[in-house]
Order: C-alpha cells, then structure tokens, then sequence
C-alpha cells in the first residue's frame, strides 16, 4: 500500500512539475531532486514543499531514476543506475542550453546520491550544476569526488548520522558504487579530495534536529521543515534568496570534510 501510494504521489508531483515549466519556473533556475532505491516516494512532496516554503522560485523536478521498486535490487544494479545518471545529465545539459544563466542545484538521498554523482561526472560542455546536496547517502565514504567537483561551481553539502541504521545494512550488502564492508558517506561523512577541503562541507546529526523532524533515521532528513530551515539555504544561496520566516537557531556542529570511521 506504502508503494502504491508513493507511486501516485510521485505522478501527481510530476505533473505539477510539467506545470511548473509551462508557468516559467524554470527561469529562476532548477533543482533536481532524486529518492533513494525503490523510488518509495520520500521527499516526493516535502522537498519541493520545503524549498517553496523558504522561498525558492525555481523549477524543483523529481527525477525518478529506479528500475524497479525494490531498494535491494536497485542498490545493487550499477549499471542501470549509471544508465540513469546519464540519462539525468543530458536533461541537465538541455536545461543549461535554454538557461545558461540559471543555477542548477541537485538534491538527493541514498542511492539517488550516487546517480546525483554520476550524472554530474558525465555533464559535457561547459554545463555544471551549482551546489549538491547529500542526504543519508549510501556511497562509500571515500569515494573520490574530484571529477564531480570539476563539473560544480559550489559546494557538496553532506548530511550524515551515526544512527542511520538502513547504512549498516548497506556495509553488509554493498554501497551504491559497489563496495562492501566500508562505511558510506551518509554514516560518517565524506572524505574530501586532496586539496578541495574547502568544496565539501560534512554537516553530523544534531539532537537539537530532532525540532525540525530528522531524527538522526535514514530518510526523515527529507522532512518539509528540515528541508525548508536547513536545506534549502544551499539552494537559495547566491540566487537572492533568503529563508522565509526566519531560521530556527538549531547551532549545529560542522566537521572538517574528512570523513573518519568508526
């Protein structure tokens, strides 16, 4: 019932989306936001909720990129989830094309954030996307982030939590780039690239986010608040934009962008 209901969640939004484009939301920029394996409909609606709410202007698209909805086989199959990733980059690079002054942001959780990557690795031309935004993310924690780097002209923010109990899992059946028995990034943060510190910003699990409706789980950093006061400043930054009703001072702890283990 949980898929059935998602499913009709996430062909509602799409086509709200369409709308959106056909009423020029595409000319304050874009946001691409992928769910994790399964397409279970996470983040389906509070995503583009949160960001509409702290004011973002921009077109927000659900790129669905499952083969199938189930998470253990769309985790497992890489080379339908690269398939994907490509396809994602030519709809960036045609966005680019009619928008080339328009910033171009992506937000994913779990394995979409592995797509995210690829997608952006894979950009040809000179079409690069703005800020990427990693939620309970499922590749390893030292993936190596260099060439997606090169595609971006800001940052890659990462939200990671030692209590995401659908990580430990996935250190046992394998990351979404194929590695088993190593922690993922979405668990203990990112491990930056020599010399590119200052483009990853690893953000831990804060109890005072228990406020804004992340409780340290795997997917409820999705929640419409927590997307709305924290997310969303990655997305409206350097666009003219300011959060909507204030900000809830939560204060959390910032690491460095080197990822430890535990």
């Amino acid at each position: 019932m949980r898929i059935i209901t998602a499913l009709l969640i996430s062909s509602c939004l799409v086509g709200l989306c369409g709308c959106q484009k056909r009423s020029s939301a595409e000319n304050f920029g874009k946001t691409y936001y992928l769910d994790g394996a399964g397409n279970w409909g996470f983040g389906a609606s509070e995503v583009p909720g949160g960001l509409q709410q702290a004011g973002y202007h921009g077109d927000v698209e659900l790129y669905v990129w499952t083969l199938s909805f189930n998470p253990l086989v769309d985790q497992l199959n890489i080379p339908g989830a690269k398939l994907r990733a490509s396809a994602l980059a030519r709809r960036i690079e045609d966005y680019h094309e009619r928008y080339p002054d328009r910033k171009i942001n992506l937000i994913a959780l779990s394995a979409g954030t592995g797509v995210a990557t690829w997608a952006i690795e894979g950009l040809k031309g000179d079409a690069k996307i703005n800020n990427l935004v990693l939620l309970g993310s499922s590749l390893s924690h030292d993936y190596d982030m260099r060439r997606a780097l090169s595609k971006m002209t800001g940052k890659i923010y990462v939200y990671h939590s030692p209590y995401d109990e659908v990580l430990e899992t996935v250190k046992i059946v394998g990351t979404i780039d194929g590695k088993r028995g190593v922690n993922s990034i979405g668990a203990v943060g990112l491990k930056a690239p020599r010399g590119m510190q200052d483009r990853v910003v690893n953000t831990p699990w804060n109890r005072s986010w228990v406020r804004l409706g992340w409780a340290g789980a795997h997917t409820d950093c999705t929640n419409q608040k927590f997307v709305r006061y924290e997310i969303a400043k990655h997305i409206l930054d350097g666009q003219g934009g300011t959060i909507r009703g204030g900000s809830i001072q939560t204060r959390p702890r910032r690491t460095a962008a080197v990822a430890s283990t535990r």
